[in-house]
């Protein structure tokens, strides 16, 4: 069973609403474009939380080599559709 990007766009919107609170994350458009770090202005920690979320509501996607791979500039420079496209094609 695969899961568009959209889908997963609203997943990673779903997680970043537990994260932050759902008041303050109605304020942000949340796009597959948008930055976690610039556009959303989320922590490192708060960062780490969605993604968190993302393992638990996707524990077939191997999110833990991608990570590897990845400096942790990349992981900061992360938008919500870098998020959604891996989970998408991990999940096809």
């Amino acid at each position: 069973m695969g899961i568009s990007n959209e889908q997963a766009v609203q997943e990673i919107r779903l997680a970043i609403h537990q994260v932050v609170g759902p008041e303050w994350a109605q304020e942000m458009e949340i796009e597959a474009g948008t930055s976690l770090s610039e556009g959303i202005e989320l922590d490192s920690i708060e960062i780490a939380k969605v993604i968190e979320l993302m393992f638990k509501k996707f524990p077939g996607v191997d999110f833990e080599s991608w990570f590897k791979r990845m400096t942790m500039e990349s992981i900061v420079g992360l938008t919500v559709g870098d998020i959604a496209q891996f989970i998408a094609a991990d999940v096809a």
